[in-house]
């Protein structure tokens, strides 16, 4: 017996040509499928494809910027990209999940007539690499296509200083391994956990009923509904500076909420009358709970993501002042008194209108989102302009604006902080680190070298008194640096000159006989100059402040966001390439996660395609006639249609009433931005609407076949 038995399991490593002809004739039967998956993965690659290239293409136009404070072009690409592979991975696993149930239900007859699990896992993975090589071609080809639109549209717009550079073939090898990397993370996460349970499922014929939450579920949902609350407070208040973070927050809320609100919901119809008149339409709810949630949670995040958290940035920038008007004066200079005999010769030479003030810098500790070691020195620091009252009143003067009275304590404790941006710019707090009221500031330039308990010595905590969005001096950083930050005057005296006391490197007080500069202390910039030039004369003056520039080199080392000498024109055109750019990108990833929202739902019905033909068979058996059967079908798309449309009705005004008062939103800007809302609003209900229409004829058309093709699954 054992002699037999080891006989007739013995396999030399082949199998007869024949085995390869019926797989080949399998996948052939098969080959809608494949060319289905393909297409899917057409639009995670044409995300990577387009995200990567443009990278590339409008490096010339990132002249300024600091990706860890969001600023420039480059953080704008990069957090496109950020969120391309996010949801690329998403939509590839969406997707394999979907084409491997397929083919299981091909390939467990083959399993069952003996074929090893390794060949299985090598045939399945000969068909995943050539999907893989088709979606490599195929989003290389349509990001070559948009590629070349963007950059036709870039070269076309007028005042632009630059060109877009060429696209080479490092980019399309970057983002072929980028888009290789991703779909071996979607395998290795769906290989365990589903491959090998899906192939037994299917060989021992198990259907698994999805289990419906049954406990504490009114606990769940409250505590869901109070962390949507929660954060929807929190996300008004500055000091978060609209972050990603608290959205999450928000995100697990609503999880929370629609899961055991859809449970109860579910579980409450159980005790009505009319529960078995209608226990058919909602039966693959209650069977299927989880999958179904689960799509329904993905689509319900799809009109929060568009409607607000992207299509905020891409209005704002619709709505916001022009750049003409954010900039009164044609440059601002950060000088010394050393630099005196500069100024004087540029006047004699030209016809400049000059104005200087007194200024000291302040320094907060920490300038980025990004989570940081609280007991290192953190990088980078923010470098803001530090004015008296008296000099806070001259600036409003100069450009005939009103000033706030501020009052502020001799001692320095209290401030008044003027964020230099406009509306387009998200709202942040001056310092990261602490909270919004009590920033941690230093007079003077960053400090490089200090233990972090002694900390609040050298950053003392300030009271902020009172804050607003306003520009006096130029919005050349967008908020992210260069602010006005107000002393009372009696306090701003008595720290004008503390360059000559403290260690720029440490922060510890240098004695007298100690104090040389360049060594142990830096002359840090001490008057604010105000240039406004005839058009003539600006290029000839922008190449004389290079001089300038050179002079005090070592007040820019700190950070390259912060010099010494700030050109109108440049920053004009910065602003101007973001604002394009961040249109471009939100359109991009608007209409990528709006297509995304309608493929997902695709994929979920094709991948259930045959057990709803043996459901519609089953009920066509019974005596339920094709009316009920369609009406079935539409009730269970319909959900993917009017819970997503609840929770953007009820979040997206919400969000965006508290977005609008952090930046301060006029009456005038919130209609401005309203309009575009709705436009935005009603294409987004219209396309997911025809979307899920078009799935559901889709479906009905398939299942309401002759029924013997329908058994067949064909």
């Amino acid at each position: 017996y054992k002699e037999e038995k080891k006989k007739h399991l013995e396999f030399s490593g082949k199998y007869p040509k024949g085995f390869y002809t019926a797989l080949w004739k399998n996948f052939k039967s098969s080959k809608r499928d494949f060319i289905v998956y393909v297409s899917m993965n057409l639009l995670p690659a044409t995300l990577i494809f387009s995200g990567v290239g443009m990278a590339q293409m409008l490096a010339p136009f990132n002249k300024e910027g600091n990706i860890l404070t969001g600023h420039g072009i480059t953080a704008i690409l990069l957090e496109f990209l950020i969120v391309s592979l996010i949801a690329s991975l998403m939509l590839m696993i969406t997707n394999l999940l979907s084409y491997f149930r397929k083919r299981m239900r091909n390939y467990s007859i083959f399993s069952t007539l003996g074929m090893r699990k390794s060949t299985l896992y090598e045939v399945l993975g000969a068909e995943i690499v050539a999907g893989i090589l088709g979606m490599l071609i195929g989003g290389a080809c349509i990001g070559s296509v948009i590629l070349c639109i963007i950059r036709r549209i870039f070269m076309a717009r007028s005042g632009v200083g630059a060109q877009p550079a060429k696209i080479t073939g490092f980019t399309y090898l970057i983002a072929s391994l980028i888009l290789i990397g991703i779909s071996g993370i979607g395998l290795m996460i769906l290989r365990d956990f589903f491959l090998y349970r899906e192939l037994k499922k299917m060989q021992l014929g198990d259907v698994e009923k999805e289990k419906m939450p049954e406990k504490r579920i009114g606990l769940w949902l409250t505590i869901g509904l109070v962390i949507v609350v929660f954060g929807i407070v929190n996300f008004g208040m500055r000091k978060n500076a609209e972050g990603l973070r608290i959205l999450l927050f928000i995100f697990l809320g609503i999880y929370l909420a629609e899961k055991f609100g859809f449970g109860l919901f579910l579980k409450v119809r159980k005790h009505k009358k009319s529960y078995y008149a209608k226990l058919i339409p909602y039966n693959s709810f209650y069977y299927r709970f989880k999958s179904t949630f689960r799509y329904v949670y993905v689509i319900s995040l799809i009109p929060v993501l568009i409607l607000f958290l992207f299509g905020k940035d891409m209005i704002s920038a619709k709505i916001a002042q022009k750049p003409e008007g954010l900039f009164p004066y044609d440059f601002v200079c950060m000088a010394t008194e050393a630099d005196e005999t500069f100024w004087k010769q540029l006047q004699e030479k030209y016809d400049v209108k000059f104005q200087e003030y007194p200024m000291v810098r302040v320094t907060n500790v920490d300038n980025s989102e990004k989570l940081d070691d609280a007991r290192a020195v953190i990088m980078p620091q923010g470098q803001h302009i530090g004015i008296s009252e008296t000099t806070y009143k001259e600036l409003n003067k100069a450009l005939g604006k009103k000033s706030e009275k501020m009052n502020l304590s001799a001692d320095g404790k209290e401030i008044y902080i003027i964020y230099q941006q406009d509306k387009s710019t998200k709202a942040h707090p001056l310092d990261y680190l602490n909270s919004r009221k009590e920033p941690y500031l230093h007079i003077g330039q960053p400090i490089e070298s200090y233990g972090f308990l002694d900390r609040e010595k050298i950053y003392p905590t300030r009271t902020v008194k009172g804050e607003k969005m306003d520009i006096l001096t130029g919005a050349f950083r967008q908020g992210s640096e260069e602010n006005l930050v107000v002393f009372s005057d009696e306090y701003f005296e008595k720290v004008q000159d503390d360059w000559k006391k403290y260690n720029w490197i440490t922060g510890d007080p240098v004695e007298e006989g100690e104090a040389e500069e360049g060594v142990t202390i830096h002359h840090w910039p001490t008057k604010l100059v105000l240039l406004n030039v005839k058009n003539a004369d600006y290029q000839k003056i922008e190449k004389e402040l290079q001089a300038f520039r050179k002079v005090h080199k070592e007040d820019e080392r700190f950070d390259k966001d912060v010099l010494s000498c700030y050109s109108k024109r440049t920053s004009m055109e910065q602003i101007e390439s973001e604002r394009f750019m961040t249109t471009v990108v939100d359109i991009f990833i608007m209409g990528a996660f709006l297509l995304g929202s309608v493929l997902v739902i695709y994929l979920k019905y094709e991948s259930e395609m045959t057990d709803k033909k043996k459901r519609n068979h089953f009920l066509t058996c019974i005596g339920m006639s094709s009316k009920e059967r369609e009406k079935l079908i539409r009730t269970e798309t319909g959900i993917f249609f009017w819970i997503p449309a609840a929770v953007a009705v009820v979040m997206v005004p919400v969000l965006t009433g508290e977005m609008w008062n952090m930046r301060e939103y006029t009456k005038a800007d919130g209609v401005h931005y309203l309009r575009y809302l709705l436009i935005l609003a009603v294409i987004y209900l219209v396309v997911q609407g025809i979307g899920v229409k078009v799935i559901e004829q889709y479906t009905i058309r398939k299942v309401e076949g002759k029924h013997e093709r329908n058994i067949k699954g064909k």
